[in-house]
């Protein structure tokens, strides 16, 4: 599974996820200086961007079948490469738009699409029953649990908390303490 944007927090949440259901994480990040930590939090393997070439990079991992799952936060031209990676017939989910180009598709047909918002999981009883349980388990099992980049303490600390958030050198959540 291809996760983009992995030191995000969702990204870091999909890592997790990913390792509950036996999944293998491939995680992608723009910068070397994200690698170690992203192995240490449970990559079997990270593609830096920047410097390697995706496709060849999950191509390669896979011994040359593709990836079965991407998810994907970006968006934009760079779908398509992030299809690319894929095995025939295998499926790519967009949930993030952090590219605000159009997003292209891949030429690796068949190919599998979707997108995804929690609006639509929450929608029905089943769906909120469903997740809650899968997410109520593992924060239990302690198999889920937020990653916390920085803790910044009151309010007057919100434009460091948007510098780090803007520097983009973090890996997981950035939360602001707001006294009670």
């Amino acid at each position: 599974m291809v996760i983009t944007g992995a030191s995000s927090s969702v990204g870091t949440a999909a890592l997790q996820v990913a390792l509950r259901v036996g999944a293998v994480p491939i995680a992608t990040t723009r910068t070397e200086g994200k690698r170690k930590r992203l192995l240490e939090l449970g990559a079997a393997h990270v593609v830096v961007t920047d410097t390697e070439d995706l496709v060849g990079e999950v191509r390669r991992i896979t011994g040359g079948a593709g990836a079965d799952l991407a998810f994907d936060a970006i968006g934009g031209p760079g779908f398509a490469r992030l299809g690319d990676a894929l095995r025939t017939g295998g499926t790519a989910v967009l949930y993030g738009w952090l590219d605000p180009r159009p997003t292209e598709l891949s030429r690796n047909w068949p190919l599998t699409t979707h997108t995804y918002a929690n609006g639509e999981l929450a929608r029905s009883e089943e769906g909120r029953r469903r997740a809650a349980g899968f997410i109520g388990s593992g924060l239990r099992d302690g198999s889920l649990a937020p990653v916390i980049a920085e803790t910044f303490d009151g309010l007057e600390r919100i434009a460091d908390a948007h510098r780090l958030m803007e520097s983009n050198a973090h890996l997981g959540k950035i939360v602001v303490r707001v006294p009670s």
